[in-house]
């Protein structure tokens, strides 16, 4: 009797160590799981905007138009450093007239139509942040799928504001209207190596990407302080 007890209990035994091992088997091994490499995470969308300085060292985001000031300048619910204001966008390389200017009001209706209450990308000038006199952000708006900068040019509510084409990352692009010449008369001849309008308005050096150049009388713009015949020196 004893000896059939002790082999039944040896065949329990060995009965719990097969399950035991089909167990452990089954488990996973924290070694294996540790050194697999994490699964590839899928790419994330590209920016939509150009970034000729590299991601990050301009604005771009996208944000409602909240407003439109006048042709060539809109708000966006946004606010980039953190003043507790929205920011006012200028649309680079686009000059509409003043709102008490003839052909102001239109453009701004124009401009309104196209984006207002739209969320629009704003893709800031990389090559001109900070460079607006009135802390604007000088960028391309992308109303919809509309380049709104290229459609103020094009339809003929604004001009391409030529003073600016050299400065800007958008320079070179087709919509500007950067490769064609200036319309005569829109260069004043007291600086007849740069392309500096007549007044009005008054322009100060802070308001013009060029330096060092050659001035000639009467200067209308009083950029040649000293009298040696070249403006804003640096």
């Amino acid at each position: 009797m004893k000896a059939q007890t002790t082999a039944i209990l040896v065949s329990l035994i060995a009965v719990l160590i097969v399950l035991a091992a089909v167990v452990l088997r089954d488990l996973p091994n924290p070694q294996t799981q540790s050194s697999s490499p994490p699964p590839p995470q899928p790419p994330g969308p590209s920016t939509p905007c150009k970034e000729s300085g590299g991601s990050g060292f301009a604005l771009c985001v996208r944000a409602n138009v909240t407003r439109v000031i006048d042709g060539d300048t809109i708000v966006i619910g946004f606010d980039s450093d953190r003043d507790g204001a929205d920011d006012h966008v200028r649309l680079v390389l686009v000059d509409a007239p003043e709102l008490n200017q003839t052909g102001g009001p239109e453009g701004k209706a124009y401009l309104e139509s196209l984006c207002l209450g739209i969320k629009a990308v704003i893709d800031e000038d990389d090559f001109q942040v900070g460079a607006d006199p009135y802390g604007r952000i000088l960028a391309v708006v992308y109303c919809g799928e509309t380049n709104a900068n290229a459609a103020m040019i094009r339809s003929g509510h604004a001009v391409t504001y030529y003073l600016f084409c050299s400065a800007s990352e958008f320079g070179s692009e087709a919509w500007t209207g950067c490769s064609s010449s200036p319309p005569p008369g829109n260069c004043d001849p007291a600086y007849p190596d740069v392309c500096i309008p007549p007044p009005p308005p008054d322009l100060d050096c802070a308001d013009i990407p060029y330096r060092n150049f050659r001035v000639l009388p009467p200067d209308p713009h009083h950029f040649d302080g000293d009298g040696d015949g070249i403006g804003c020196e640096t």
